[in-house]
């Protein structure tokens, strides 16, 4: 059994993941959504609750990278002593795995997750002896085997982006709200953003996919950890924010290693909540995969973008499967039953009024 739970995490992420015995499953969390969504109903607190107090454990948890919508309910978790949530190992990068080539150490080295990590004697990324989660310049792929045959390979970052991150690591950081030195902001409402931005009424689909791509330069988002995920034949590419070119280096080393031409996948979590700046028609190309899944309530930025959602219609063929988490006005209109029937393909969306979906892959 295998099942990833897109939790309603405002315009972020926050993947919930089980695997193993359904009658008592392990666990994987990948990134924690916004502040704002930490106390949603159906949201990370609430599912962390419902359990009982002696299951809250978690084989592994991930932070892929330092922007907010990603990290602050982490935070708000590992802030949570009260929980009684555990891990058994926790992979984030920290100021402390940044290569040391561009600048000396400096004061962001206290930042609140790495205090929060330390203060409570966490194993950090012990998996890789507590160095940096990242693709190595040469060599094979770096691997990680969990508790009940579950084998994570990290596609993502290369030594490059934690490179290029370095020097707008203490901006980031601070706009995270985690500089020690400084209060914590309050996160921004999950708004929806400005009226002006244009909702297509009835997209072009094809007209879409041949639409001129443009990669995302924002270095927190490069710096995403990317992991594929294999469970007893089930196979899963979670990319975080991760620019496509990054994923794609990443995924064809793995091809190669492997000897294939294009990776199966059961499910894809798209980078960046489906922007037109991470999702490439190159790296579609480079995969074989009907279900493709979509996280964000569509605030400050419209995600998913109609170009990101083109582009996956046409790569992924017939029979293939969109999923949201949120039913929103930037999304809602790949329900239409024309658009569906021209190209064949599925949406899932929650519940008339909930958020959040859940994705069974594998034996249930």
């Amino acid at each position: 059994m295998l099942r990833i739970d897109m939790l309603p995490g405002g315009n972020g992420d926050a993947l919930w993941i089980e695997y193993g015995d359904a009658g008592a499953p392990r666990r994987i969390l990948v990134d924690g959504g916004t502040k704002g969504s930490w106390d949603d109903p159906g949201g990370l607190r609430a599912r962390i609750e419902a359990l009982p107090a002696g299951e809250r454990h978690f084989e592994l948890l991930v932070v892929t990278h330092i922007d907010g919508d990603h990290i602050e309910g982490a935070l708000e978790l590992l802030d949570t002593d009260a929980l009684g949530a555990t891990y058994g190992d926790v992979w984030f990068n920290g100021w402390r795995h940044l290569p040391q080539t561009l600048e000396p150490r400096g004061p962001v080295e206290g930042e609140r997750l790495t205090d929060a990590i330390v203060a409570r004697a966490l194993p950090w990324n012990e998996a890789f002896g507590g160095a940096p989660v990242v693709v190595p310049f040469q060599g094979p792929l770096r691997t990680a085997d969990l508790t009940d045959e579950m084998t994570i390979t990290v596609l993502g970052p290369g030594p490059a982006q934690l490179v290029a991150l370095k020097p707008e690591w203490r901006k980031a950081v601070e706009e995270a709200g985690l500089d020690p030195d400084k209060p914590r902001p309050e996160p921004e409402p999950d708004e929806p953003v400005s009226p002006g931005v244009a909702v297509l009424a009835k997209p072009d689909i094809d007209a879409l996919a041949r639409s001129a791509f443009q990669q995302d330069t924002a270095k927190p988002n490069g710096s995403s950890i990317v992991l594929l995920l294999e469970h007893e034949g089930t196979t899963v590419l979670l990319t975080g924010d991760a620019f496509p070119s990054v994923v794609l280096e990443g995924v064809q080393r793995l091809l190669a290693e492997r000897g294939e031409s294009r990776l199966a996948l059961d499910a894809f979590k798209t980078p960046h909540h489906g922007s037109r700046a991470n999702v490439s028609s190159a790296l579609l190309a480079a995969l074989e995969c009907r279900r493709h899944l979509f996280s964000s309530n569509g605030s400050k930025t419209s995600h998913p973008h109609p170009e990101a959602i083109g582009r996956t219609i046409a790569s992924a063929g017939r029979g293939s499967t969109l999923f949201f988490n949120y039913s929103t006005r930037f999304n809602d209109v790949w329900a239409d039953a024309e658009l569906r029937g021209l190209k064949d393909y599925e949406a899932v969306y929650p519940e008339a009024g909930g958020s959040g979906v859940s994705i069974e892959l594998g034996d249930g």
